[in-house]
């Protein structure tokens, strides 16, 4: 009885352990991101807008204006999914071997940033929560695997597993001072966040 019971503190300590250090390439990505943001600051309103503007200038081409549309943005989507779903893949991998997850996070965070960079630089054309989706998605970045899950309704935030505890930070960073974020967790959870009282979402 008492073996079990060191060997269930161990495992407890073993999974908290690797849930704290685990978090040091996401911290990494968020501090690169950082200073990224730094630099695409005056260009982004730039690239939005002059993008935005020819493809609403293009699309009011009789017949021909929405193929023109879809010709110009499905080449930026499929850059988009080259750069996804490797970094999807990979952040599985991560689940399946918490222990890889720091060297797989740190090594891959370059990759991450460009993917990153892409869909700050492309305008929304009206789908806001849809770029905002991409944004997280880089940004949970090694937990990329486990916040697509949360998307599904397929991992569980108030779960006490390590990577739980871990994306809770995670999205808790993502969302802080971000209104369209913010309202984007509240919808995909099913308002399971705010009924356990989540300190950092709230309705707006």
């Amino acid at each position: 009885m008492v073996n079990d019971e060191c060997r269930m503190m161990n495992n407890e300590y073993i999974q908290n352990h690797i849930g704290a250090t685990s978090m040091i390439a996401n911290r990494i990505f968020y501090f690169i991101g950082g200073v990224s943001c730094l630099v695409l600051i005056p260009i982004v309103p730039v690239t939005t807008f002059l993008l935005g503007f020819v493809i609403g200038l293009l699309g009011r081409i009789p017949y021909f204006g929405a193929l023109i549309s879809i010709l110009i943005l499905l080449p930026l989507n499929l850059v988009w999914l080259v750069l996804f779903f490797p970094m999807l893949g990979l952040s599985w991998v991560c689940r399946k071997a918490p222990a890889l997850r720091n060297v797989i996070g740190i090594l891959f965070i370059p990759w991450v940033v460009v993917a990153n960079t892409l869909v700050v630089l492309v305008p929304s054309m009206g789908e806001v929560e849809s770029r905002a989706c991409k944004i997280m998605l880089c940004e949970a970045w090694p937990f990329t695997w486990e916040f697509w899950q949360f998307l599904s309704r397929r991992f569980d935030l108030e779960s006490a597993d390590s990577a739980s505890v871990a994306l809770n930070e995670v999205v808790e960073r993502m969302t802080r001072g971000d209104p369209i974020k913010q309202r984007f967790i509240i919808r995909q959870s099913g308002d399971t966040i705010l009924n356990r009282g989540t300190p950092y979402l709230s309705r707006r």
